[in-house]
């Protein structure tokens, strides 16, 4: 097993989680995929001293560009086709409005806190900005997303 082999088995399930609140469960495992093919193959991947915040930041720039071209339409079909395997979870389509209308880092930082319960410290080490970013970023989306919810 390559070295490659062993960091995606230890952080790929950490990173589709990541992922998933950025892009949704269906095309998660894609883009960190194809973020960590990206990262491996980077002239820059043997200098990376934090290779797991460098591949947190893949897959943000990585969801970043799946965004621009197809998770519009993928809101669409997800809201309205559920797996028969999973017992459907009502979701308010205006919420998934509101927060497909924040920005990719507001989105990813909201995610990070929210979902999977880490400090702005921690937010910021895996997104590899400044703790003062990440609670900027989290009061711009409270603020954004109050007033989507409320006109």
């Amino acid at each position: 097993m390559t070295d490659n082999e062993d960091i995606y088995r230890k952080h790929g399930t950490e990173l589709v989680r990541f992922a998933t609140g950025l892009v949704g469960p269906f095309d998660a495992p894609d883009v960190v995929t194809d973020a960590c093919l990206r990262a491996f193959q980077s002239d820059n991947w043997e200098a990376v001293t934090n290779r797991r915040a460098y591949l947190y930041r893949s897959v943000l720039n990585q969801a970043r560009s799946h965004h621009r071209t197809t998770v519009r339409r993928r809101i669409r079909e997800h809201a309205t086709a559920v797996p028969d395997s999973i017992t459907p979870v009502p979701i308010d389509i205006d919420v998934l409005r509101a927060i497909d209308k924040l920005s990719m880092q507001q989105r990813a930082s909201v995610f990070l806190t929210y979902w999977e319960d880490l400090s702005p410290t921690e937010v910021a080490a895996r997104l590899k900005i400044s703790e003062g970013s990440v609670k900027r970023h989290l009061a711009r989306a409270r603020s954004r997303l109050k007033e989507l919810l409320h006109d």
